[in-house]
Order: C-alpha cells, then sequence, then structure tokens
C-alpha cells in the first residue's frame, strides 16, 4: 500500500504532473483507441468494451475502463470514432471523452485513413488523505500540505486533440499516431490557497504529448484453418523511457485465439478469445510482471468484449409508381 500511494503522491507533484495514456495488453483488438486514424476503416460499425484491472493485490492499483466505436459512414468518405475512458490510480480519477472524424482514402488493396479526434480531459482528487505539515511550518497553519500538492476533491479540465494515419487491407495493418497533440494544462485548488486564501500556486495538471507506431500482419497457414497474426505496439513520450509490446497470436477457424505478449522490461501477458457468433467476440488477458513490482504485486487481467455489425441501405429500385387515382 505504502508503494503505491508514494507512487501516487510523485505523479501528483505541481508543475512536473504528466498524465500518461492507459495501457492495454489486448491493444490489437482496440485499435481506435491509439489511432483516431481507425475511425471508419473496416466496413462495420465496431462497439467495444475493455475494462483491465493492473498489480492486482495493490491498495489504490490502476484500474481502467474504456468504450469506443468505430462508425464508417460512406457520405462523409470516411467515418466518425468515440472513445470514453475512466482510469483511477489511487486518490486520482482521470476521465476522457473524445469524438473524432477519419477521411479513409483507397490505397492499392486496402484504404489510408487520416483522422483527427478532440478530448475532454477531466483529472480529479477523490477523497485524498494527505499528511499535513507541521503547525506554523513554512508560514502555513495547521492542516496546510505542500503547496504543490492538489486539494482533496480538487479537480481540472483539459481540452486536448489526437491526430493518427492508419491502414489497413486484408492482411496487413499498420499507423503511427500521437496523442495531447497541444500539451495543455490546468490548475486546480491546493491546500495553502484554500487555507490562506491567497494565490500561493495551485498544482498543475499538465498533458504530455505521446506517440505510438503499431502494425500487424495476418498469415494464413497454408492447408490448415490456423492463422498467426503477429503485431506490436511501440509507445514513447520523451519523458521516460521508450516502451514496447509484441505479440503474436494463433488464431483457429477464425473463431477462436491464443497468444503471448512480451512488454520490455514489465511484463508477459497470455491472451486467449473466441468468437460467440458473427459479430460479437470476446478475449481475456493476464499480464505477468516481470519488472521489480513482482515481488510485491499480482498480475494484471484485461477483458474485453467488441459487437461488429453493418447496416445495410438497400439501393433504391429504378421505375416509377403511379397512384390510379392521381393519373
Amino acid at each position: 500500500m505504502k508503494k503505491i500511494y508514494v507512487l501516487v503522491l510523485g505523479l501528483a507533484s505541481a508543475s512536473a504532473f504528466a498524465q500518461q495514456d492507459v495501457q492495454f495488453t489486448q491493444y490489437m483488438h482496440n485499435r481506435i483507441f491509439y489511432n483516431p486514424g481507425v475511425a471508419g476503416s473496416g466496413g462495420a460499425i465496431c462497439l467495444t468494451a475493455i475494462h483491465r484491472s493492473q498489480w492486482v493485490g495493490f491498495e489504490g492499483a490502476p484500474t481502467t475502463q474504456n468504450v469506443s466505436a468505430n462508425i464508417p459512414i460512406k457520405a462523409i468518405r470516411g467515418g466518425l470514432g468515440v472513445n470514453i475512458t475512466n482510469d483511477q490510480l489511487g486518490f486520482f480519477q482521470n476521465i476522457s471523452a473524445g469524438i473524432g472524424y477519419a477521411y479513409q482514402a483507397q490505397l492499392s488493396n486496402g484504404t489510408l485513413g487520416f483522422g483527427l479526434m478532440a478530448h475532454l480531459y477531466s483529472n480529479a482528487v477523490n477523497n485524498a488523505l494527505w499528511r499535513p505539515v507541521d503547525p506554523g511550518q513554512f508560514g502555513f497553519p495547521s492542516g496546510a500540505t505542500d503547496p504543490s500538492i492538489a486539494a482533496t476533491d480538487a479537480s481540472g479540465l483539459l481540452f486536448d486533440l489526437s491526430f493518427g494515419v492508419y491502414y489497413e487491407s486484408n492482411n496487413i495493418w499498420a499507423g503511427i499516431s500521437s496523442t495531447r497533440l497541444m500539451e495543455t494544462n490546468t490548475d486546480v485548488d491546493n491546500y495553502p490557497s484554500q487555507l490562506l486564501g491567497n494565490n500561493v500556486g495551485a498544482a498543475l495538471f499538465t498533458n504530455a504529448r505521446h506517440y505510438y507506431v503499431m502494425g500487424g500482419y495476418n498469415w494464413a497457414i497454408p492447408s490448415t484453418n490456423w492463422e498467426l497474426r503477429p503485431s506490436t505496439l511501440i509507445k514513447l513520450d520523451f519523458l521516460a523511457s521508450p516502451q514496447a509490446d509484441v505479440n503474436i497470436t494463433g488464431v483457429y477457424n477464425n473463431r477462436f485465439w491464443g497468444g503471448v505478449t512480451y512488454r520490455l522490461t514489465d511484463a508477459i501477458g497470455l491472451n486467449v478469445g473466441y468468437e460467440f457468433f458473427q459479430g460479437f467476440r470476446g478475449g481475456y488477458s493476464y499480464d505477468i510482471p516481470i519488472s521489480p513490482l513482482a515481488t510485491s504485486a499480482g498480475g494484471s487481467h484485461e477483458i474485453f468484449l467488441t459487437y461488429c455489425f453493418k447496416v445495410e441501405i438497400p439501393p433504391r429500385e429504378k421505375g416509377s409508381y403511379k397512384n390510379p387515382r392521381f393519373l
């Protein structure tokens, strides 16, 4: 418990605060979360819900939920994308909601999408119990805390953008994207300003720009019902070491799958999934930590459900209709 709250307090320090994007082991099943250029690809409306519980056994460990939608619309030569995420880390709750558009152009045997998404980010501190400084210390009254730490129940609202380019064909997909492009920030109340009634300086929530490179290939094994689908996701923000996920999944009869993911210096993930009926599938993964946290934390659980469907509008029949009353 102590370790996770030390981590949380580190994230809360004033001007250096950088809210990191959440991570998913089953990234290949929720590509629109990382790249708005995915919107409108695939030819079907896809709705996805995913839940992740990280570092099971740590009180206050991260839990994340994401709901996304990929909505192709031929009339606008692309599609719409929606992303809603709730991320809880200790006392900190971060909620984001985004909506965007991607233009899809035909390229070779696939489509190339260019997407832009607008996001609102809400950063809040819920029911925190910070340790106060001694009475009179640094000129603050009893009950005050470090001026750089956000007050209990403080919150801030940010606006930002993400952009991505995404290519998809029958057997290959790839994309490059960036989130939190504007690196916006907002001030939230802190204890000294509340207790002293002056502008000592508020805690600062700052967006840090993130970059993603992802791609995968579907290889049908000849004379079998099996496919191998290797893929990778590379994440970097130039504030910390780059992180890379490498996955290989075997798919049987295009309905059942199982695979393994290696996250550089962090974890090994095992994933399985099944298509229950046409268009509706789900998957589960379990991460085994291999970092120094392995001695103190359990693994991470992740589950997702996706439903894809098409809305077919029949073409208008040629000809005319006459009502005998109005000849």
